[in-house]
């Protein structure tokens, strides 16, 4: 399987961030929730094209397949440009008919009152244009060492935003690690925790971070591209119980780049 995944997953799909959300299996039948991240420089027609090339290509994994939820970039804060938001997405690429969950990326913790601002007036904007907004997503890579400030910092953006907007988080796997204790309270207090296997092997998937999470039962595991790791994940089901997995899937797939959302 790991040949068929390698070779006809990285040979059909291109282009688009395809994240492959994998649940317990019903009826000895995998069932599998096709997300996307749509990053910027990406169309919606992009996402459109690969989604059903893999929707017509789940019968190479004898699996149940189905479209799910799609994540936007719609702002970014980098190092260079200090505090300066850089918008990306528009909603006018987007149908009516998405559950859409935007997405906020960010190298340094914004001030709370700042980042609210934006995200309600996007939250707004994007509503205003008859989109269905399900949710946020906030992307920052934290020190082990601070999640528990970074978590007083995801309350307080709660309080701030709209009750029935849910919030999401990217997530390393060192958290978890490094600080296990402060890791699983910061879980605690979003909706979700999608922890970035990116770096392929550059992060190590060891007995001790599979320990560690097992009963954190809001967390999605990111793999890019070919990356055959996550067939380990997959046999540790049975043991470990419920768990859902992502697969970031792109033309290019280099140890040292970072295409995927991180």
């Amino acid at each position: 399987m790991s040949r068929i995944v390698s070779g006809k997953l990285k040979s059909i799909l291109s282009g688009i961030f395809l994240c492959v959300f994998l649940f317990p299996s019903f009826a000895n039948t995998q069932d599998l929730i096709i997300d996307h991240w749509v990053w910027a420089g990406q169309t919606l027609d992009d996402k459109n094209h690969q989604e059903q090339k893999f929707l017509e290509n789940c019968q190479i994994f004898k699996i149940t397949c189905r479209a799910g939820e799609v994540r936007v970039l719609v702002r970014s804060w980098g190092h260079q440009t200090s505090h300066k938001s850089i918008p990306h997405q528009s909603p006018r690429y987007f149908q009516d008919t998405e559950k859409l969950i935007l997405t906020y990326r960010m190298e340094n913790r914004i001030n709370v009152r700042e980042i609210s601002a934006f995200i309600n007036r996007d939250i707004n904007i994007w509503k205003r244009a008859g989109r269905h907004i399900i949710g946020i997503e906030i992307d920052y890579d934290s020190p082990s060492s601070k999640l528990d400030v970074y978590r007083a910092w995801l309350i307080d953006l709660k309080k701030k935003i709209p009750a029935d907007i849910s919030v999401r988080i990217t997530g390393l796997p060192t958290w978890f690690e490094d600080n296990r204790s402060d890791a699983k309270k910061l879980a605690a207090v979003v909706s979700e925790v999608s922890l970035m296997f990116y770096r392929q092997k550059q992060t190590p998937i060891t007995d001790h971070l599979l320990d560690a999470i097992k009963k954190v039962n809001n967390i999605r595991y990111g793999f890019l591209c070919n990356d055959d790791r996550w067939h380990r994940l997959l046999k540790e089901q049975k043991k470990y119980g419920t768990f859902r997995m992502a697969i970031f899937i792109t033309a290019e797939c280099h140890v040292n780049r970072e295409p995927a959302p991180s």
